[in-house]
Formats: C-alpha cells, structure tokens, sequence
C-alpha cells in the first residue's frame, strides 16, 4: 500500500441484510470491475465460519490513476468500498456512484426467482474469472492458474445461459483451452499468446456484462 501513501482516502459502508455475503461480494466485485479501463490488482476470499472477500482495483479518474478496495465481512454484515486518489471530491462521487449500483443490483437481485439467481450468481463468477486472466497475465502466472480460470469461467457462463441460445462466449472459451492444452503449465504463456488471450478477456467481459444486465 506504499504506492497510496500521499493520497486522499475516502470509504463508504453499506450494511446489508438479506443477501448472502458472497454474492454481495461479487455484486460489489461487479460494480466496480464493470467499468472501462478499471483493472483487479489484488482478491483474497475466505470462508470458515463467516466469508470475508477483499479486492483492490486500479482505475482513473479524469486520466488521474486511483485504487478502489473493495470489502465485504460477513461478521461485520457490511460492504465497505475505499478509494485512493488525488481528488477527494471525485473519489466520493465514484464511490457513491458504485455504491449506488451495488444497492440497485441487491435489490433486484433479491426480486429474482431462485433460478434466475443462480443464473446470475454463475454469471457474476464468470465475470471474475475474466478479470483474473488478466492480472494473472500481468503477473505472469504459471498457465496451469489461467487454465483453471479459464475452464471454470467457461463452465459458470454455460450454467448461466443454460436454456438460452447458444453463447458466443462458450465457444471462444473451449477453443482457447484446446489452444493452451498443449503448453507448458508451469511456465507463463509466451507474450503474444498471453497478449490476445487478455484482449479476448475484455470481450468476455462485455459479454458476460451484457448476461448479467439482462437480469439485473
């Protein structure tokens, strides 16, 4: 947290009630990482007795760069969202902003049937599991890491559209694990690979978006 020193903080808390802990998590997750240009730099979930899920993100306010944390403990029964940045004002409108969405998207997604749910919480996984990609890839991860990413995001995205029309993304995803099958895995992908692999991340994204507005 070095790099933050020098910076405003701000945070905002939001206690919730009904919805289980870790869709919160991936609903805040969701709020934050839905938009452009914002990239996971750290995640840590826990879950023993009681689930506690951290994630900090990189992102830019006005072409400033800023870091978003966001927090969600079961114990406390609260989501806080804590942003660093330069200017204090923006940082609170951002965050009032994502905290606002996050509220909406608990909302609704308590007015779901049970399946719907389930649809949207697989979807919200998937979603994570792109943005892992990508900061594994930055980190240069072993490819065995991005494989199982990969394999499970594409699972939860065939659960989520289960009965709908085929998916586009369900496609791409087999053919890029039949594509890095043959590779080392415990070594990082070869840069160019690694590079079209993290561009095809970011349309997944859209597009698993785009499934998880269609409930939300």
């Amino acid at each position: 947290m070095n790099e933050l020193e020098g910076n405003v903080k701000v945070s905002r808390t939001h206690e919730y009630e009904k919805t289980d802990p870790v869709t919160v998590f991936k609903l805040a997750w969701y709020a934050i990482a839905s938009k452009p240009g914002v990239l996971l730099a750290d995640h840590s979930e826990a879950e023993s007795q009681s689930f506690k899920g951290e994630a900090m993100f990189t992102a830019k306010i006005d072409q400033k760069p800023i870091k978003i944390k966001v927090d969600v403990d079961e114990e406390q029964g609260s989501v806080e969202m804590t942003g660093w940045g330069e200017d204090e004002v923006a940082l609170g409108t951002y965050l009032d902003g994502a905290m606002d969405a996050l509220k909406k998207s608990s909302d609704k997604y308590l007015s779901l049937a049970d399946e719907e749910k389930q649809k949207i919480r697989r979807a919200l996984i998937a979603k994570t599991c792109w943005d892992r990609i990508i900061h594994k890839i930055l980190n240069k991860a072993p490819l065995s890491d991005i494989y199982f990413q990969l394999a499970h995001g594409r699972e939860m995205m065939i659960k989520a559209t289960e009965g709908d029309e085929l998916n586009p993304i369900t496609l791409t995803t087999s053919g890029w694990l039949s594509r890095i099958e043959p590779l080392p895995k415990d070594e990082a992908p070869p840069a160019g690979l690694a590079t079209e692999l993290a561009k095809k991340c970011i349309e997944w994204k859209r597009g698993t978006q785009e499934v998880i507005q269609n409930f939300l």
